[in-house]
């Protein structure tokens, strides 16, 4: 299992989404299964941690 955290710093939830739909797509062919997508929120940051298995070709 692993995990990656993206993060946007301006008041853009929409910009957050689409930088994780880029991220799944450019990394798809490793990935086996998305786990899960955490969205925390601090002060105007915010994150994105998804939680995920690499496939093992």
């Amino acid at each position: 299992m692993k995990h990656v955290t993206i993060v946007e710093s301006r008041e853009d939830q929409e910009l957050l989404t689409q930088k994780i739909d880029l991220w799944i797509i450019e990394h798809e062919g490793d990935i086996l299964e998305i786990i899960d997508i955490e969205y925390n929120n601090i002060g105007s940051m915010y994150m994105a941690t998804i939680t995920y298995d690499e496939r093992n070709d």
